[in-house]
């Protein structure tokens, strides 16, 4: 009897810490504008589907034309990566909706039904993490912390444990790259420029000399082709910038978004190789379907276009 009771506790919790049965279907509901967008990632499975981390909670664009709220969750979705590999499984770190009991900040969480539901992971209460990455082996999350004991954090994916890294070299932290094939190896767009560590974190210096003291504020690798990388340089004869061998060499694209926006996030589909998202922190989001020489809006100060 003792054992019975035990079992119904043990759901009835799993079923208040992710806010739905685990037999519930799926929810979705209309989104008319995005708030601040923190996070964007093309399924690995689904060359349809884009999802959106955004102030009010986890959006997904189908179709180039349909805009949901994945789940009931509205909280501020800052850091987020979507696994690699694993079917539906995502990572999201930041601050819980007025009507949740989640800790603020929520530390790190993990949906493994497609933004459905969340469990708590690693350091509720503890990190507000403004950028995440996953790396190559699938198990170590990687993100910045704002907030508390701020810095570099490393988390496993499988148990939450976690560890702050010394990170020497590495300040002001725009966001984070995890190379596709070689786990130790991450970059990172700051505001002096972009930097590289090739020992899981610990050690960072800079990139090559052509982007030094040059915020860069997005910087992404290609996910099938690491040789091939994207970066948001804030100045007008950088902008939007492409490295075909690595990060040696840089060219613009000629897309430069003024003195009062830039890029904060990139999403490079693993489906179509010059199919490239961009968001901005004016909540602006574009689409190149040819590697980056020509946009098209999807959304505009949040508001999607399509609508």
């Amino acid at each position: 009897m003792r054992r019975k009771v035990t079992m119904v506790l043990t759901v009835g919790f799993l079923v208040l810490s992710s806010g739905a049965s685990l037999s519930a279907p799926p929810r979705f509901a209309p989104v008319d504008q995005l708030h601040h967008i923190h996070g964007l990632a093309v399924d690995p499975h689904d060359a349809t589907i884009v999802y959106i981390a955004t102030h009010g909670g986890l959006v997904r664009l189908v179709d180039g034309q349909r805009w949901e709220y994945v789940g009931d969750g509205r909280s501020d979705l800052m850091g987020f990566t979507h696994h690699p590999s694993e079917r539906g499984v995502m990572y999201v770190s930041g601050h819980p909706d007025l009507s949740s009991r989640l800790p603020n900040p929520i530390g790190v969480m993990v949906s493994r039904d497609g933004g459905q539901s969340w469990q708590p992971l690693a350091l509720a209460g503890k990190v507000d993490l403004h950028a995440m990455t996953i790396g190559a082996d699938g198990k170590t999350l990687y993100g910045w912390n704002v907030t508390g004991s701020p810095g570099l954090y490393r988390i496993s994916v499988r148990d939450g444990t976690w560890a702050r890294v010394d990170a020497t070299g590495l300040q002001d932290v725009f966001g984070l790259a995890a190379h596709p094939q070689q786990s130790d190896t991450l970059l990172a767009g700051t505001r002096a420029g972009l930097v590289v560590s090739r020992d899981g974190g610990r050690t960072w210096s800079a990139m090559g000399r052509a982007l030094s003291g040059v915020a860069v504020t997005a910087v992404a690798y290609h996910p099938k082709n690491p040789g091939i990388l994207h970066a948001y340089a804030a100045r007008p004869d950088l902008g939007l910038i492409k490295s075909d061998d690595g990060g040696q060499q840089w060219k613009s694209l000629g897309f430069f978004l003024g003195e009062k926006d830039a890029v904060n996030i990139f999403a490079i589909s693993p489906h179509q190789s010059e199919t490239l998202y961009i968001s901005t922190f004016g909540s602006d989001l574009y689409l190149s379907r040819d590697g980056g020489k020509k946009w098209e809006p999807l959304a505009k100060d949040g508001r999607p276009v399509s609508q």
